[in-house]
């Protein structure tokens, strides 16, 4: 399995915890014109922190990747 890949599993046990996260369910912390829930998300939250951190690291592979094949990153 690619680095890739291990990466994406990562990412997805995550999203299990995120999918049961009560700020997420309450209508008003969640609704789309507030970013108050995206800012708990990245700032407070252990499991969004560790989310960012993976998706960085997925950003930086596919970089690579692409570097790789000579490709404009």
């Amino acid at each position: 399995m690619s680095q890739r890949d291990d990466v994406i599993q990562q990412m997805d046990k995550h999203l299990e915890v995120c999918k049961t996260c009560p700020k997420k369910l309450d209508k008003r912390w969640a609704h789309p014109s507030y970013n108050r829930l995206q800012s708990i998300c990245k700032n407070e939250c252990p499991t969004g922190k560790e989310l960012q951190k993976i998706a960085d690291d997925l950003d930086q592979i596919v970089k690579d990747k692409r570097k790789k094949k000579g490709m404009i990153a």
